[in-house]
Parts: C-alpha cells; structure tokens; sequence
C-alpha cells in the first residue's frame, strides 16, 4: 500500500512538472526568421569585408539573412572520395558557419590550418587550408546591391 501511494505521488508529481510553463523564450522553427540579432550590426558593416565576416560569425541570425538559399555547394562525394557532388542545402538544414581564425589554429596539435581572404571586386573568396591533414576548403562571398552574401563553398577536404 505504502509503495502504491508512492508511485502514484511520483505520477502527480511527473504530471504537474511536465504542465509547467517553460520559463525562458521558447523558440520554434518559424521564429527564427523573427529573432532579433544577438549583436547590434553596424549600418557601414558591408563598407570592410573582414567587419562583415567578423559579424556574419559571430551572430547566427545575421548569418542566415545573408546566405543566398538555396545554397549550391560542392562537397567529397562520401561514396567515392576522388569525385566532388554538388549538393544543395535548404535554409532548414543550414548550420551557422565560423570564420573566426584561432590565435592556435597553426600551433595546435590537430586540425592545423591557415586562412586567407582573396579579394576580387565584388567577390572574396576565404581559403581555408589544413597542415598535413587534407582540409581544404573555399567559400564564396558576392557583394549583391551593397551586401555581403555567402554564394557557396567547395570543399575537397579528405
């Protein structure tokens, strides 16, 4: 009897915490598009290319408003590693990007790599080159109307 009026406690008390109201912000898929940015974005932030990707790293939201999706990149196709496929990515499957260069990431022990911002007008391509561990990998930026965009990526790391 005593266990019986113990389980059922738990129950009530399962019950009552999963009822509860989340305190916090609760997000869903749809909201994203509404958030506001984490961090407050310079009006001239298109005027540097380095402020922008300082910028575009850092904050997820502003990330995602200056991807053109869909995004067609080139990627190792997984199933024959001498190939590359192109591959599309919809804004849903999107994972936020860092370009943020480590003050390590040549001293490091794994996962050494350089990276270097190659200017051409309107477009910038960041090379991003591994140390003896086959990453290799350049994104591609366009300046469309004024702003920066992410076009697209190859990347050929095995």
């Amino acid at each position: 009897m005593k266990t019986t009026k113990i389980f059922l406690l738990l129950i009530l008390v399962l019950i009552f915490v999963k009822c509860k109201p989340e305190i916090g912000k609760v997000e869903d898929e749809n909201q994203t598009e509404n958030k506001v940015s984490e961090f407050k974005i310079p009006k001239n932030i298109d005027d540097n290319f380095n402020v922008f990707l300082s910028y575009f790293s850092k904050d997820s939201v502003f990330q995602v408003s200056r991807v053109k999706f869909p995004l067609k990149v080139m990627e190792v196709d997984e199933n024959n590693m001498m190939e590359t496929i192109e591959k599309t990515i919809e804004k849903q499957e999107y994972t936020k990007l860092d370009f943020e260069y480590p003050k390590d990431a040549l001293t490091r022990e794994f996962d050494r790599y350089t990276q270097k911002i190659k200017a051409n007008g309107n477009k910038v391509t960041v090379e991003i080159r591994g140390v003896d561990n086959g990453i290799c990998t350049d994104v591609y930026f366009e300046k469309v109307n004024g702003n920066w965009f992410l076009k697209s990526w190859n990347d050929t790391s095995n």
